[in-house]
């Protein structure tokens, strides 16, 4: 069963996006960029003179390597790593600049002497010195005089390696480019894990980010810290697009944070703006997030696989957009109908599950969501998918299709969700879900202000055969639960008093805790008390 939402416009991209099957002609050369490759003058340092005692110690620890750690980058590449023989015992270490523009050579020019080798960064990096970007994340920079940092891996060859930033921080990047795959890594299969990417500004084309910009492999513990802007889709501040390799695996993202301003059009998210066959466990958004459709504040969008497994999701980042706009993610599953001027005609999601959204649980957002179509406190829209604990406390505005949790969902069950969120739209609004269709729905509670046009409801603006249970509203006035009820839709209301109570937090189930210092007083989910 096929249906059209209210001939509602939305934005031009097909969930195919998300792949990496993408090519493109590179507009720079990357040996070119990095520089004449030659030795840098180097002095002898030792790895643990490092002051984190955080950082891990090996093999490598006891050598002398050569580099100078702290320098700014002259441009140059360097013709031999600071020492190791890249083993997982015996790294690769990189103490310069320099250093690290050779490993961008190496796998770019695709030596397979170094596939599947160990790196591991032995002092933070600086690849540019003094203010890049301001606040805004506005680049303050002279550009003319900024070496233009070229990523590590690109359209045609990924990293395969293992690259562990073992705690430091590499900043001053500048890139600036129209072509595609960008970041400090463009494209990569392996781990990049342990780094912070900072004071850095990054423009592109499709799939850039601050620190992969296409990634079939391993993220784990990164933040950025950069400002990232592009033309085209898939634009994220960790990572620009998160897939499958080798049509078997999913990609995996672990303790993601972005704390960069992203802007970009299509597929636009805070810590990846397409992401499809991933396995997630911890992504968090802290900043603006602005782009046109698929926008998110964790995640532009999450395209159709029943493999996707996402948990452990925060949003405390405002986030702007038009159409299909969450405060977690833009959508998740489902098919939208493009037209060449990038206006899509509708939106549709089968019964007979053909694009399924997959698993989102314990999601959090704090940040306004503003939009025009399809905005939800957590997700703009759900197809085929399984979401619960999920809370909304922030405020979402939009015009067609405004929900605090979602704005349209279809065949899809959800359980523990809850918004204190204020809600305002036009047509198909609801304190819980906008649109809501052929799912089961169990344990929710709405306590925030919901206004609009037509089709209004407190719990649900539009309701069609959907099985409920433990829905519970904060009564104001004379206004309904629902809309419009097509079969299936419960709701009862209830006091601030009541909803303020030991007993109210049971009557919605062992997912919430009664904890009068939290949530002014109304109930939590128990992962909210940890």
């Amino acid at each position: 069963m096929r249906f059209v939402l209210f001939g509602i416009m939305s934005i031009a991209m097909a969930l195919g996006a998300c792949s990496q099957s993408v090519s493109s002609t590179e507009d720079d050369d990357p040996a070119s960029l990095n520089g004449p490759k030659k030795n840098k003058v180097s002095s002898s340092s030792r790895i643990n003179e490092k002051s984190s005692s955080s950082r891990s110690t090996d093999k490598s620890d006891e050598e002398d390597c050569s580099g100078e750690s702290g320098e700014p980058w002259d441009g140059t590449t360097a013709k031999d790593f600071a020492c190791g023989t890249g083993t997982k015992l015996s790294p690769y270490i990189i103490l310069t600049a320099e250093q690290l523009a050779r490993l961008s050579f190496l796998v770019n020019a695709s030596e397979k002497a170094y596939s599947g080798k160990y790196f591991k960064l032995g002092a933070d990096i600086l690849l540019n010195k003094g203010k890049v970007i301001d606040s805004k994340g506005a680049l303050v920079a002279d550009s003319t005089k900024l070496h233009k940092w070229t990523p590590i891996g690109n359209s045609s060859v990924s990293f395969d390696g293992n690259f562990d930033g073992d705690g430091h921080t590499i900043s001053g990047m500048f890139i600036n480019t129209t072509s595609t795959h960008n970041g400090l890594f463009g494209n990569s299969q392996g781990t990049v894990q342990n780094l912070t990417v900072d004071n850095s500004w990054v423009y592109g084309g499709k799939y850039t980010a601050g620190v992969v910009g296409a990634n079939v492999g391993m993220v784990l513990k990164i933040t950025n810290q950069a400002s990232v802007s592009g033309k085209d889709e898939c634009i994220g501040g960790v990572i620009g697009s998160s897939g499958q390799k080798n049509y078997s695996d999913n990609s995996v993202i672990k303790n993601a944070v972005n704390k960069g301003i992203i802007i970009g059009e299509k597929n636009v998210g805070g810590v990846a703006g397409c992401a499809t066959y991933v396995t997630v466990d911890g992504a968090e958004n802290l900043a603006p997030i602005e782009g046109y459709g698929y926008v998110g504040g964790v995640f532009g969008g999450i395209g159709s696989s029943s493999k996707n497994d996402v948990k452990n999701l925060k949003n405390s980042g405002d986030i702007t957009g038009k159409h299909f706009v969450g405060g977690v993610a833009g959508h998740c599953g489902g098919l939208t109908t493009v037209y060449s001027n990038n206006q899509p005609s509708s939106y549709s999601c089968w019964k007979s599950e053909s694009w399924p959204c997959g698993s989102v649980q314990i999601a959090y957002n704090e940040g306004a969501v503003t939009g025009i179509r399809y905005v939800g406190g957590i997700i703009g829209e759900v197809c085929h998918g399984f979401i619960s604990s999920l809370s909304n406390k922030g405020d979402v505005v939009g015009e067609g299709g405004t929900g605090g949790i979602v704005s349209s969902m279809s065949y899809t069950k959800t359980t523990a969700v809850y918004n204190i969120g204020n809600v305002y739209g036009r047509n198909y609004v609801g304190g819980i879900i906008g649109y809501n269709q052929e799912g089961v729905t169990n344990s929710a509670y709405s306590t925030g202000k919901v206004d609009g046009d037509s089709l209004v409801g407190l719990m649900i603006g539009y309701n069609y055969n959907t099985t409920m249970a433990d829905y519970y509203y904060l009564e104001r006035g004379k206004q309904e639960p629902f809309g419009l009820n097509n079969g299936g839709g419960v709701a009862t209301p209830k006091t601030e008093d009541e909803m303020k109570s030991k007993d109210f937090a049971k009557l919605l189930g062992d997912e919430f805790v009664y904890n009068s210092g939290l949530n002014d007083g109304y109930p939590v989910l128990s992962w909210e008390k940890e």
